[in-house]
């Protein structure tokens, strides 16, 4: 959200590691406590008029690891393309459609 130009300091992002509370508030499936990422990112106008919410969850590993394996998959074809030393990211990734 920096990057968009909104100001925010690390000691308003909350962060909740009790179970109970992940369970009861956030719905985390019990057998993903072990392994989630449930992400709300909430903004606010300055009058507190307008609010935009942006929400993802992940339950489980899986998608993590099938990741890597698309990753590496790019990564080998643009080697065999003959690429030098460049950084990629996951965007490019998915932007070249790389994913099984």
């Amino acid at each position: 959200f920096s990057k968009m130009g909104l100001d925010f300091k690390e000691s308003q992002i909350r962060k909740i590691r009790d179970r109970v509370t992940q369970l009861e508030a956030l719905g985390v499936p019990e057998d993903a406590l072990d392994g989630h990422a449930f992400h709300t990112y909430t903004l606010r106008s300055p009058d507190q008029s307008v609010e935009f919410v942006f929400k993802h969850n992940v339950t489980g590993r899986s998608i993590y690891a099938e990741g890597t394996v698309d990753a590496v998959l790019f990564l080998a074809k643009k080697m065999q393309e003959g690429a030098q030393q460049k950084v990629y990211s996951m965007i490019d990734v998915l932007r070249e459609g790389f994913l099984r």
